[in-house]
């Protein structure tokens, strides 16, 4: 079992999370539950956010609105918005602390504060945590490895000042320092943070690109956020050992489905099934939106090479309440190989999770802002040996309720 990504998450004056927000304790599968308009959403922002910090978190900000668009304007306001992340160990590497800080100055962002530490002292007698970057509020500095070797214990870090202009405000450290050798712990979490997926606006209308054939010179391994090289995932995927686990699940999805077949020509890949009774095979451009997107979900659950993260925005969209079961063996199952964020209004899937009720995170919007509840199996025993757990949401014993 591989280990997860992220250990918690903490969001001060970020969106719709007041300045007092609390942390947020994160296991391998956690499905958010709750109303609309009190935050799920945003708690996926700040991972697409922690997503974009090695390659363009300026451009991440800017699909979002202003900087200051992204700051918690409830109360009385904040002048920065935070993001903190526990990282869980790597390697030799212990726990990580890492933190963004930003802020919106002349209409423009700007990086106040960015770290990376790690969260506890390996020596109880020293003065601080070892640190690998500090940007602290301007005077930024780096610990840069004198040894190479996996072993940090065995390593030997000089730390060296760094001069403000040369770091750009508007970009994170993980994209201006990458040498595995003089920044192991920088460049390795740029990479954990870079191979994270985020799947929230998935278009599966009659003109959506996944239906139509699809480059064939696209990647095949991992599948992009707007899906345009399914055809090609899926193709992979039928040479692995998951395939065989995919075609069960589908058929308990269509129980007509004899098989799915990609077609390369003139490099191009079209995506079909082949089903009982029928003569010749169905386009994706004729399939179901439904059938698409459990089609897609299996590609990007069942995937070997999972990323280290994955979030999905309300995967039930378009899929009928029989499947729910089917969805929540899937999600279980690929929590063992990766870390999941899950949003959902489905109180059928959450009844098909009531035997992992500690999944489960209810989101409210409270006088401080968003707030993520873990439930707790003991506390709801006597409600979970009469109902499912769906139910005992849908009767208001769980919170996340309009």
């Amino acid at each position: 079992m591989k280990s997860t990504l992220l250990n918690g998450v903490h969001l001060k004056g970020f969106l719709s999370f007041g300045p007092k927000s609390e942390r947020i304790e994160l296991t391998r599968l956690n499905v958010l539950i709750g109303p609309n308009g009190v935050g799920k959403s945003n708690f996926i922002e700040a991972m697409e956010l922690l997503h974009a910090t090695p390659a363009d978190f300026s451009g991440a900000i800017r699909i979002g609105g202003t900087p200051a668009d992204w700051i918690w304007r409830g109360g009385k306001g904040a002048a920065t918005a935070r993001l903190e992340a526990l990282i869980s160990p790597v390697n030799s590497t212990p726990e990580l602390r890492y933190a963004i800080e930003f802020a919106e100055s002349g209409a423009r962002l700007e990086i106040v504060d960015e770290v990376l530490e790690e969260a506890e002292k390996a020596d109880p007698h020293a003065n601080d945590v070892r640190f690998y970057y500090r940007f602290q509020h301007g005077r930024p500095a780096i610990n840069v490895s004198e040894t190479v070797t996996d072993a940090v214990s065995q390593r030997k870090f000089k730390q060296r000042k760094l001069k403000r202009e040369n770091i750009d405000p508007q970009q994170s450290i993980f994209s201006q320092m990458k040498d595995p050798d003089l920044y192991p712990e920088i460049t390795t979490t740029a990479k954990r943070f870079g191979a994270m997926q985020v799947f929230r606006e998935w278009s599966f209308g009659r003109s959506a690109a996944l239906r139509a054939a699809q480059p064939a010179n696209l990647p095949t391994d991992v599948l992009l956020p707007q899906l345009v090289n399914l055809g090609l995932v899926l193709n992979d995927l039928e040479h692995r050992a998951e395939w065989s686990r995919f075609n069960e699940l589908m058929r308990k999805f269509l129980p007509r489905y004899q098989r799915l077949s990609t077609k390369v020509s003139a490099g191009s890949v079209q995506v079909y099934l082949h089903e009982d009774g029928m003569k010749a095979p169905v386009a994706a451009t004729r399939l179901s939106d439904g059938t698409l997107r459990f089609l897609a979900l299996l590609a990007i659950l069942l995937n070997p090479e999972s990323a280290p993260l994955i979030c999905v925005e309300e995967p039930e969209l378009g899929l009928h309440p029989d499947a729910m079961s089917l969805l929540a063996e899937l999600l279980t199952e690929a929590s063992e190989k990766t870390q999941l964020v899950v949003t959902t209004h489905s109180d059928v899937l959450i009844s098909a999770l009531t035997e992992q009720t500690e999944s489960v995170l209810v989101c409210d919007y409270l006088e401080n802002g968003t707030e993520l509840r873990r439930l707790e199996a003991a506390k709801l025993k006597h409600w979970i040996t009469k109902y499912r757990l769906g139910e005992v949401w849908r009767l208001g014993k769980l919170g996340g309720n309009l």
